[in-house]
């Protein structure tokens, strides 16, 4: 697999937003279609700052006219965003060959940063001729670098991370006997006599099971 890391600037309902109210934002672009010369793009977004910053941030979207539909819950945000111009979205449109490998990070200065993968160098080049010809707005690009890769660097294992058999069965383990629950419905003792080992070989697993996910987190 081909993967390119691209920063880029753009005429953004959200990198604009982050940058006035001093937020980050971790998304997606779900899904888009085409219906009466419009396209509708939808999209989930997760804010990152100060609560103040963050509630500003989601006021002043709603008075967006382009926003059709919008759902939010503290620092999650689903919408649909409604436009007659295809650049103002630009991955959506042209993610045929080319599929993101992470979500989109946002930073407080508006700046995005894509990592987006392909099975043909070919076609990420492509990719990346169209959005810096066609964004709306584009006030900044810059292409990191073009690697190939294996599929274990991608963010989908991340949501799974990689984790042996043992730290995996310890792990949910603790998660369904309330071990994380406030307060504790059980303690360590108790989940490794359950496991059928010593304390501080179930601690051992459980503790290498934790560092990979908050790893990845």
């Amino acid at each position: 697999m081909w993967v390119a890391k691209l920063l880029l600037k753009h005429d953004c309902i959200i990198g604009k937003r982050c940058s006035k109210f001093n937020c980050t934002s971790v998304g997606y672009p779900l899904d888009f279609f085409e219906e009466h010369g419009f396209n509708y793009f939808f999209h989930f977004e997760k804010l990152s700052g100060e609560s103040k910053n963050i509630d500003n941030f989601i006021k002043d979207l709603k008075k967006d006219k382009r926003i059709y539909n919008l759902e939010a819950e503290n620092n999650i945000l689903f919408f649909t965003y409604k436009t007659k111009s295809k650049g103002e979205m630009p991955t959506q449109s042209y993610l045929k060959k080319v599929f993101h490998l992470k979500p989109v990070f946002v930073d407080i200065h508006g700046v995005e940063h894509w990592e987006v993968g392909s099975w043909k160098k070919e076609s990420l080049i492509e990719f990346i001729e169209q959005i810096k010809k066609q964004t709306e707005g584009l006030e900044m690009f810059k292409l990191q670098k073009i690697v190939k890769t294996k599929l274990r660097d991608v963010y989908f294992p991340h949501i799974m991370p990689l984790m042996t058999p043992l730290q995996e069965k310890a792990l949910r383990l603790a998660q369904k006997e309330g071990y994380y629950e406030f307060p504790r419905k059980i303690e360590l003792r108790m989940l490794a006599k359950m496991f059928g080992v010593s304390l501080s070989t179930y601690r051992e697993h459980l503790r290498k099971a934790e560092k990979v996910v908050l790893k990845n987190f």
